[in-house]
């Protein structure tokens, strides 16, 4: 039977005795109560410390992420760019040559565009009848049909929006000029050579021309169709090519084609290697001509052996210009694409901004090193700081701390220091953090003196590096390394932290078992006590309205006596 139900009987304990039972009762409770709030007390500390141990984890967690930077040797491969000049800009990779490089650009990479004729209206019809637009990047084709009546700007739109579009883009412009302002721009969305826009088919009436960078051209007479047979002399034409200081012998077959011509050269270009420089074309024009063009940037002359005539009897233009750009580095000559260039200085980007000569100064940067360094130590110090503060007795409370008693925390309080203190075999330079600018107060808080690892930096970078990073032909474990493996053995599942909270966590299951066990064997004894004191109540109101009744009657004979006197 409940407490409850059994005061439900009575309306106040100790009402009829006149006892302060109820108070009595209360004071019982107490007692008894008292051994289970001490457990509750150990139970809520239990759950603090457990608190303060996932907070250590999250501490050493940040650490061992500085540590791991400290121990690769990448971190002390940081390298700063300094440019004067204002042809280019610069920027370096991890581990980049180091050394001082003269750049002169002599001319930035272009992207390849082609104009067309002049319209009045962007919406001018372009095709009376239905026809095809090709074009080639590089080595891609491209064509894109045109339906009769596309305006100007519809052509530019089918170029922009066909899947196959493989990086021109179409652009409808208007000069301003008199009558006819209105052009079609073709752009490659590739600089250089290897993104080289070529028309191949133009639209009937409607012509292109190369706007910037025009190479060298040859091109053949013309022909009615592409399969028109360009030899048919019964046996080969041999056809030489000069480009630049290379010689290109090409034998052209009896009864090839136009496109045999044009495939017969790349061919041989490609063996070559000269590919992005020298390429053959099978062109239409907008009268409907037929024939071969073939172009470079390179000096370019064109010649065979065949006595009835040339096959390329036309030089359409005998001054090239490369989309390429061109730069010296420390008197070499290079030629790119790009006017991103990666592959000249190793580690060093060059972006050519202008003609014009630059120095570039690429020296060691070890602004990072110094900042994990620094985060570091400081970070070992708060935590060390934390620990002492979290491990201590309230001098107010006399509370003691969370981590108070705890061989977690003063293990790695120890460890920590101890790591500060070790002195290794480094025969390249410095043997101990203390060298590095740790620093150990007098009341035993760590610091980090900056200047005096800058210092070990400066004079010997390759001993910071292996001390840290560490040096396998030395059999150096680095001290970084070292100190990681400390944190190593405090993370992760079954580390130190992880079992010292399942031990926390075990014995707070069996602190709250008996506490329940507790609980109920007080609210047992304290139902079986209330009846005894409800008991108790009872018998002390008989006697007591015994007594007033006794009390009564002894009055009343005495009276009667007194009467009868």
């Amino acid at each position: 039977m409940a407490v409850d139900s059994v005061f439900g009987k009575i309306n106040v304990l100790g009402l009829g005795s006149g006892l302060d039972l109820q108070g009595l009762l209360d004071k019982l409770r107490e007692l008894k109560e008292k051994p289970i709030e001490d457990l509750q007390k150990k139970v809520d500390r239990f759950e603090k410390t457990s608190q303060e141990y996932d907070y250590l984890n999250t501490k050493l967690l940040d650490l061992k992420d500085k540590l791991l930077d400290l121990s690769l040797s990448s971190s002390y491969l940081g390298r700063k760019v300094e440019v004067s000049g204002n042809a280019i800009s610069a920027s370096a990779d991890t581990g980049a040559l180091t050394g001082t490089y003269t750049v002169q650009v002599n001319r930035l990479a272009q992207k390849s565009m082609w104009q067309s004729q002049g319209f009045s209206s962007a919406s001018d019809s372009v095709v009376s009848s239905d026809d095809v637009f090709s074009l080639q990047v590089g080595d891609q084709s491209f064509s894109v049909l045109v339906p009769a009546g596309t305006t100007l700007q519809g052509l530019a739109n089918l170029i922009n929006n066909d899947e196959n579009n493989p990086g021109v883009k179409a652009e409808v412009i208007n000069t301003g000029e008199p009558g006819t302002p209105y052009h079609l721009i073709l752009t490659s969305q590739t600089s250089g050579e290897v993104g080289r826009l070529m028309v191949t088919q133009e639209l009937s009436g409607v012509s292109f021309s190369e706007i910037n960078a025009v190479p060298e051209i040859w091109r053949t007479a013309n022909y009615a169709n592409p399969t028109d047979v360009v030899n048919s002399t019964g046996g080969p034409i041999n056809l030489t090519l000069q480009v630049g200081t290379q010689t290109l012998s090409v034998a052209v077959a009896d009864g090839a084609t136009l496109q045999d011509l044009a495939d017969a050269i790349n061919t041989e270009a490609e063996n070559a290697g000269l590919s992005t420089y020298l390429r053959a074309y099978v062109v239409r024009d907008a009268a409907g001509n037929y024939y071969v063009e073939v172009r470079s940037p390179e000096d370019l002359t064109v010649s065979d052996d065949w006595a009835g005539g040339d096959l390329f009897p036309n030089q359409v233009s005998a001054t090239g210009e490369t989309l390429d750009a061109e730069l010296t580095v420390d008197g070499v000559t290079y030629r790119r694409s790009s006017n991103s260039i990666n592959d000249i200085i190793p580690g060093v980007t060059l972006n050519l901004l202008s003609t014009g000569t630059s120095t570039v100064q690429v020296s060691e940067d070890y602004e990072e090193v110094k900042n994990l360094m620094k985060d570091f130590v400081e970070g070992v110090s708060d935590l060390l700081s934390y620990i002492r503060e979290k491990s201590s007795v309230d001098p107010e409370t006399g509370e003691p701390g969370p981590l108070y008693g705890s061989d977690v925390a003063r293990d790695l309080d120890r460890e920590l220091r101890e790591i500060f203190l070790k002195v290794v075999n480094n025969s390249s330079g410095p043997d101990s953090f203390l060298d590095l600018g740790v620093e150990f107060k007098r009341d035993g808080s760590i610091t980090f003196n900056e200047e005096k690892f800058a210092e070990a930096l400066e004079e010997n970078p390759e001993g910071v590096k292996d001390l840290l990073a560490g040096n396998e032909d030395q059999g150096l474990t680095g001290l970084a390394e070292q100190a990681k493996e400390i944190i190593d053995r405090y993370l992760g599942s079954g580390g130190v932290l992880d079992t010292a909270q399942q031990a926390l966590e075990r014995r707070k299951e069996l602190t709250e078992k008996e506490i329940e066990r507790r609980e109920t064997y007080v609210e047992k004894y304290m139902e079986s006590i209330t009846r005894q004191f409800i008991a108790l109540d009872s018998y002390v109101q008989e006697l007591n309205n015994l007594s007033a009744y006794l009390d009564a009657q002894f009055q009343s004979v005495s009276r009667q006596r007194g009467n009868n006197r």
